[in-house]
């Protein structure tokens, strides 16, 4: 399998399982849903041909296609791993697949949904097992523990802005409306006394920390804004810039964002760069808040403006902007990077503390460590004299 062909099964699996996560969250009817089905069958129909069958093999946490191991991804480990707790290691495919048929299986796929006892075998798609015993192996070998849902929740929204933000590098415009839906969503989730916490999920795949990240500073941005009373349209452009706010990065080589090391000389003028790109693409997108345009090209300026890009001494930086940056540094810095290994919480704590007044925002910064505290410190603690 050439390398090319194993990137694009490799999509075709991300769009199902992403599919499902949406599946969870709205409904089977969703439009996202519909769209997400349509470009996993028309990927499917490129690799294989109408006339093509393969059996693929769900051994351990790994996709075998025919007989060539796929190289495992987030994606193909869940969808592994969540077909195996319904009893299925075994599928065969044509090419010819329609959009019923991927639909059963994404619902396979899905944490909340009750498919049916049995899959039910058809003339594209066909369900099997394997003789676990053969090898030694119990059914409690393939049990995985179900996400909570505050988790399923972050991940279908990474995973959805990864799909929007797709064709930014291509110049594609964004689907403004399925931005503001995710925004939705955190602010839901925030009401239901979601621990913004939660948004710092482990990292397994280097290539999707901008996505992870953006929604953790989002999260985390909202989480701030409602504590400092913020409230309605201002809030949901807030929680559109900080989703938003590196979006510049995909307009940078994928060699130099996912390089296991820091950048040299030349790949940091590079990164430096991204704020003016990314506020120079979201300011060409109709239906983008200015304000998301705003906090992309200032989200990397100190407080006393020392930071990029460079601006006159008298540059007046919004709020929004402020929050995300810390945000956004708190976020980086409890992250598990290439170069280095994640900070425990109380270490940036005192970080982030050091840099109140002079790259950060002394009062925003105050005030976020505080909504921190309330998370992290035990009741029992906080109240002791």
């Amino acid at each position: 399998m050439s390398q090319n062909q194993s990137a694009a099964w490799q999509n075709f699996f991300r769009l199902l399982v992403t599919a499902a996560s949406n599946t969870d969250l709205y409904s089977p009817q969703h439009p996202q849903v519909s769209r997400l089905v349509g470009k996993a069958r028309e990927l499917i129909g490129s690799l294989m041909g109408s006339d093509t069958r393969i059996n693929i093999m769900l051994i351990d946490q790994n996709i075998i296609l025919g007989k060539s191991p796929l190289p495992a991804t987030l994606h193909t480990i869940r969808f592994v791993d969540t077909l195996k707790t319904r009893g299925i290691e075994h599928l065969s495919l044509r090419g010819e697949i329609n959009q019923a048929e991927l639909l059963q299986l994404i619902l396979l796929l899905a944490k909340r949904q009750q498919p049916p006892q049995s899959p039910q075998n058809s003339t594209n798609l066909r369900f099997g097992s394997i003789d676990m015993s053969r090898t030694g192996q119990g059914e409690g070998a393939t049990r995985v523990s179900q996400p909570s849902t505050e988790s399923a929740l972050l991940h279908c929204e990474r995973d959805r802005l990864e799909e929007i933000c797709s064709g930014a590098s291509k110049n594609r415009p964004l689907s403004v409306t399925g931005l503001k839906e995710i925004v939705i969503h955190f602010l839901q989730a925030l009401d239901q006394e979601l621990d913004p916490l939660l948004a710092i999920f482990p990292l397994h795949k280097q290539d999707q920390y901008s996505f992870t990240h953006s929604t953790n500073v989002c999260l985390l941005t909202l989480a701030h804004a409602r504590r400092l009373g913020l409230k309605g349209s201002l809030l949901h452009d807030i929680g559109i810039a900080a989703l938003l706010h590196d979006i510049g990065k995909l307009f940078l080589p994928v060699d130099i964002i996912n390089k296991p090391g820091k950048p040299n000389d030349e790949e940091w003028q590079m990164i430096r760069l991204h704020p003016v790109r990314g506020a120079e693409y979201l300011v060409g997108t109709a239906g983008v808040p200015q304000l998301a345009v705003v906090t992309a090209y200032e989200h990397h300026m100190k407080y006393d403006l020392t930071g990029y890009p460079t601006v006159k001494k008298n540059w007046q930086q919004h709020l929004c902007s402020h929050m995300t940056t810390i945000a956004d540094i708190f976020d980086a810095l409890r992250t598990k990077r290439s170069y280095r290994e994640a900070m425990n919480a109380s270490k940036v704590r005192k970080m982030l503390s050091e840099l109140a007044g002079q790259e950060l925002h002394p009062e925003l910064c105050s005030s976020f460590l505080q909504m921190i505290d309330e998370v992290t410190i035990p009741p029992s603690v906080a109240q002791t004299p």
